[in-house]
This record gives C-alpha cells, structure tokens and sequence, in this order.
C-alpha cells in the first residue's frame, strides 16, 4: 500500500495536495475511509506524501458504517483489510439506533461527523481528513444556486471550505477539494489499487445523482472559477465586518449596543452583514437572517429616528438617538432540565454543564428582571424553586455557564474563521481554535 508516486502520477503531486497543511504537533490524524474511490485515494495520497516528507504522523483510518445499506457492513470490512496489510490502524464506527424517515442524508451526515470527532478525540487528535472532491464542490454549488434561485446570490455559494471547525473542536480538513474525482480514480487505476462503488450514486431519487448526470455537459470549469470567486469575496467581506464590529459594537450584559454613526460610514454589504451577525448571535440562531430580513434591519437603524423598535430574527431592535439596542425578544424561550454530568446549550445562547451532583432546570428570567433585555436571560431554578441568575459568581459549585454563538461554534466554516473571531472577542469569549490549513493558498 505504501507506493512512492511513479511518473504516471505527474499532474497529481501530493506534495502539493498536502503542503499546506501543519502536521507539526500532532501525534495522530484521522482519515476517513469509506471504501469509495475518493476517500481510498486520499488515503493512498496521504501515504506517498508520507514516503516523500515524513512528516505525516501516525494514521487513523476510520469508516462509519451507517446501516442503511446491505452492502455497508462489508464495505468496512474491506477497508479494514486493506488497512491490515498495509499496516494502518482502522476502526469501523456504526451509526445505532432508529433510522429517521425523513431527512436522512443531512441526519447521516450528522451522524458521521459525530463519529468521527469521537473517534479524533479517542486517537488525541483535532484533525480528520475527508475526501470532498471538486465533483462534490460543483455538485454541491449547483445545488445551492437552484435553492437560492439565482447563480449569483448568497453566501452560500461558496459551498465547501478547504477546512471546517466542529463544535470548537476538531478541524474537518478536505485536501482534495481542488482535484477532479477521474483524476484520483485514474491515479487508483495506475497503481492496480480497486475501491466499491456506493451503488446509491447510481439512484435517481436523490438530488446529487441527478445534479452529478446533468453536469456531464456543463461548463465545469466555468463553475470552478464561480466558487472560487464566491469563496474569495466571501472572505474579503468577512475581513471588513471583522473590523466594522470591533469599532462600532460594545456587549452589555445581555444587549449588544452599535453606534448608528459608526456602521453607516460603510457600504450596504458591510451593514447588512454585521447586523445579520449580530442578530444571529443575540437571537441564538445558527444561521444568519435572509439578505431581505438584513436589508430591512439595515433600514430601520439607518433612519433618521431617534426611538422606534422592531423586531426581527428573534431579536428586538430599539432605537436611541445616536445607537441602536439589540436584543432577545421574550418570545419562544425553551425550559430545560441539564442532569447532572451534562452539557446543554439553552436557547442557542449559553451552554450550561452541570456537575452539581443534582439535575437542574434552567428557564428565561421573566418578570422577576425589570430590564427589557434580562427578561429573555436564563435563571436556573433550584430544588427550592429559587432562581439563580447565569452570573459564573452566584451559581452553585458544579455548575458552569458560558456563552453559546450558535452561528459558528456547532459549525464554522473556515471561510469565516476571522468573522468569527471577531464575534468571540466581542462577547469576550475563549478564541476560536486556529486553522491548521493555509486556506488562501489552498483555494
């Protein structure tokens, strides 16, 4: 299985596939291996670069066997042999329990990036390699556009990013997200290496097999140099929200304050951004608002009012003379009950652990906070039915409560790695862990 490139292999270099990303420090990496022509040519790539540099540390092939298929269980168990005789640990992971009627490929996935980051955690890793392609890219972009209903519309569109942040934890790494899946199928055939086709790439029910025919004969490399456009203005945009948030927003308690003054010096893009972020945050949504939610947000701060409120997004929009307030309306807060040795996020907006000894229930403040703003905070209730309010000084030992940015700490896009960021050292939270991968080389 370790077999040093051959000449045959000049226009794929893993070299050059793998250069940018920092393998210093770590001890192990995961490389998720389902048995397809993809993730077996990552693999194999993966161990070449390894021959050429040595600097691959120890590797972890993993496959998560989702049941849903016939075929599944001995798929791992033919990555399992070849991971053998090649002398590469392997562990086959199932996805157990009920099987969703509806929904299922997003909740697969789910599904498998909780897997993985087990099984990163289990091998002291925070990285997992996967074999994305530029076909599941265009696939994925075309997808995207047909939602959106216009080829040149949201921040979407700049579909997968070369590396992704899950649950502040572990770095979701796609080295392969730039090269054609017949280039690594023709790379597999030269070194006499077979892998299985999932026969569902073949189903026309599902979306993707119907996207991936339509696209034999499309203009591909017109759409590759779309994504790459989307991916760099997304980031460019990102750059200049990044510093319009540090100049024109301050946290209290729980209101976000922005000076009405100091976000209308910049472009219609740069507002309606910063202020769909900051309604995501506050709102503990995991998604910003649609462009046409930002737009009217935009509109009502920029007016000439000096009071008036609205709401949007979950959140109440009042303004002063010279600022605008910011925060969770009382509406559609959850109660929830954190047993103890758990971690619950409420509300999308603070995870709470509880190692009290005893379960606990945490609702919204109500009318207890005479604040507009703390009525939507959390209190955790006691067994006397006392409320404690989320203040780290005044809970009981065991219990521990930190903010929750919905909008990037489940899912962070590395082409928002900086945005986010500067959303963390707004609200004075821990820094976002850095991306192992140089990003706007890899793109």
């Amino acid at each position: 299985m370790n077999v040093p490139p051959t000449n045959a292999d000049a226009e794929l270099d893993p070299v050059g596939i793998f250069r940018t990303i920092d393998f210093q420090g770590l001890s192990s990496v995961i490389v998720a291996v389902s048995g397809g022509s993809d993730s077996l040519a990552l693999l194999h790539l993966l161990l070449a670069y390894r021959e050429l540099k040595g600097l691959v540390p120890k590797i972890v092939a993993v496959t998560v066997d989702h049941g849903l298929r016939r075929e599944s269980a001995e798929e791992a168990r033919f990555v399992s042999k070849l991971c053998e005789d090649a002398g590469i640990a392997h562990q086959t992971l199932n996805w157990r329990g009920t099987k969703p009627d509806t929904g299922i490929s997003a909740k697969a996935r789910d599904a498998r990036y909780d897997l993985l980051r087990k099984a990163a955690r289990d091998a002291g890793t925070d990285v997992i390699l996967t074999g994305h392609t530029l076909d599941d890219q265009i696939e994925t972009f075309v997808m995207r556009s047909a939602r959106t209903g216009a080829m040149g519309t949201g921040r979407g569109l700049a579909v997968m990013a070369p590396a992704t942040l899950l649950e502040r934890e572990i770095w979701l790494i796609r080295p392969l997200l730039d090269i054609p899946r017949e280039k690594l199928r023709n790379y597999l055939r030269q070194h006499n290496i077979s892998w299985r086709d999932d026969p569902t790439n073949d189903d026309l029910k599902y979306e993707r097999v119907r996207v991936r025919k339509a696209l034999q004969s499309a203009d591909r490399d017109g759409l590759e140099r779309e994504i790459a456009q989307r991916a760099g203005a997304r980031r460019e945009l990102n750059s200049r929200v990044a510093q319009v948030l540090s100049s024109c927003a301050t946290i209290h308690e729980d209101r976000v304050e922005v000076s009405r003054a100091e976000l209308f010096k910049h472009e219609p893009d740069v507002q309606d951004l910063t202020i769909g972020v900051l309604l995501a945050a506050m709102g503990g949504q995991s998604f910003l608002p649609s462009a046409d939610n930002c737009a009217k947000a935009s509109q009502h701060l920029g007016s000439k009012a000096s009071s008036g409120r609205r709401t949007l997004h979950r959140c109440v929009l009042q303004l002063r003379i010279d600022k605008a307030i910011i925060y969770r309306e009382n509406r559609s807060l959850p109660e929830i009950v954190v047993e103890t040795g758990e971690t619950a996020v409420w509300d999308g907006r603070y995870r709470i652990t509880n190692c009290s000894g005893r379960a606990i229930k945490v609702v919204a403040a109500g009318a207890a906070e005479p604040v507009p703003s703390m009525v939507s905070s959390p209190v955790v209730l006691l067994d006397d039915e006392s409320a404690v309010p989320m203040d780290q000084a005044r809970l009981p030992g065991g219990i521990s409560v930190a903010r929750h940015l919905a909008l990037f700490d489940h899912v962070l896009s590395g082409y928002d790695e900086i945005l986010a960021k500067s959303v963390a050292k707004l609200f004075r939270l821990q820094d976002y862990k850095p991306c192992p991968v140089n990003q706007v080389n890899k793109n």
